[in-house]
């Protein structure tokens, strides 16, 4: 009985230490101070573990919020790997051969909400078009050997889709993700055209599905912001490992 009071004198000084900074002397007169001592233990035992679950909980559900996005290109639906659609709607951008105005594709919702606004043309205002898939003019078969079916012409839509993971790649070069990241979807590096005095129009590069989507005769030459594959040019770039003239592949990657 000595040797279990002694112990819980001694835990009990340290607990009470660690509230205040400051040591303080426990006096045991009879079984009552030592009961008084088991609940003080037992309560503090019990807040413990309260923030243990806690804990645990939160990193079982993390908090709504948390996560990251991406642009699907081609698509319009995301992967079900814990993704999520936002929504979907159309690539657009500059008129591929202006000079000025933006350079990237950005991905229109099919769900505008108008502001205030005037119908009537302005000269001096930015434009936006839509985008078409430009790869008839390098491939026979409108880019069917890349793709699983001729889109030339046709219109690119898009999906603005939400990982629970809060970390989103797009890798240039690669088709399949480094181990330890989680595949969204993978595809080929397209961009706008690359035709000299002709196509002036900037572009930033950006990761198409692999079997990106297309709708039944939408493949009218309406042009627009254009898309086309890319093709490694070695020099400055080394080959290898690149090849010359060879289409980059492209990866989405989550974590």
């Amino acid at each position: 009985m000595f040797l279990q009071i002694s112990t819980l004198c001694c835990v009990f000084s340290q607990l009470l230490a660690s509230e205040s900074g400051q040591q303080k002397r426990v006096l045991l007169h009879n079984d009552d101070d030592l009961l008084a001592i088991v609940h003080a233990l037992q309560a503090k035992v019990s807040e413990q573990d309260a923030k243990i679950s806690t804990l645990q909980a939160q990193v079982a559900s993390p908090p709504t919020g948390q996560g990251s996005t991406y642009i699907r290109w081609g698509r319009t639906v995301c992967p079900s790997n814990g993704t999520e659609l936002v929504y979907k709607g159309f690539a657009a951008g500059n008129w591929f051969n202006w000079h000025g105005g933006a350079a990237d594709y950005i991905c229109l919702t099919q769900d505008p909400i108008w502001g205030v606004y005037e119908d009537g043309a302005n000269l001096v205002s930015a434009k936006i078009y839509g985008t078409e898939y430009e790869f008839g003019e390098h491939y026979s078969d409108g880019g069917a050997k890349f793709f699983g079916s001729n889109l030339y012409e046709h219109d690119v839509p898009c999906a603005l889709c939400h990982s629970s993971r809060p970390a989103t790649v797009m890798i240039p070069g690669r088709n399949q993700c480094y181990p330890g990241w989680t595949l969204e979807y993978s595809g080929y590096l397209v961009s706008g055209r690359n035709q000299g005095t002709y196509d002036v129009s900037a572009t930033n590069y950006a990761c198409l599905d692999t079997v990106p989507e297309s709708e039944f005769g939408d493949n009218q030459n309406n042009n627009g912001k254009l898309m086309v594959l890319v093709e490694a040019q070695c020099g400055s770039l080394k080959c290898p490992p690149y090849v010359q003239n060879r289409e980059i592949t492209c990866v989405v990657c989550s974590k």
